[in-house]
């Protein structure tokens, strides 16, 4: 079954290192996730089955090839095998949060949809993020609008 995520929710890091995961994620996640580092400043987790469909994309690299083992190492040392706890939390390791930039000092998170993944983010760091991809939108709107108005494609 492929599942899609979608959707922003705020939320706080714990004291132990906990950040909820969204009620409407959870079911995909019941049977346990893979958690990782991302390749933006994020953490990605991804369910059981999308988890084994990223590892054959790490597995189908060629064997002895310098640059794809360390693809694959990156891939495979940066993501464990996780559990929601009874509360439906995941435990973010210290150095993968650190790498985030999510830590006791920073405890604003934002937990994203994205698709066949969940990505959790220093909500700071997000929201610079996104206020960035508005501004580029409006930028594209507003030159495709003023092309159309100067090429006569308007209304």
């Amino acid at each position: 079954m492929l599942t899609r995520f979608s959707g922003a929710y705020d939320y706080t890091l714990d004291d132990r290192g906990r950040v909820p995961i969204p009620p409407a994620f959870r079911d995909a996640l019941k049977a346990g996730a893979y958690i990782g580092a991302g390749a933006d400043q994020c953490i990605h987790v991804y369910t059981l089955e999308e988890f084994e469909r990223q590892a054959a994309i790490f597995d189908a690299l060629p064997e002895g090839d310098p640059i794809a083992e360390d693809a694959r190492r990156d891939f495979y040392s940066t993501f464990w095998p996780v559990q929601l706890d009874g509360q439906g939390r995941v435990n973010l390791r210290d150095d993968l949060a650190a790498r985030a930039g999510i830590s006791q000092g920073s405890r604003e998170v934002k937990v994203v949809g994205v698709g066949r993944r969940i990505e959790i983010w220093n909500a700071a760091v997000y929201d610079e993020r996104e206020a960035a991809r508005k501004r580029a939108r409006a930028e594209i709107a507003a030159s495709g609008f003023a092309a159309a108005a100067t090429s006569g494609g308007g209304a």
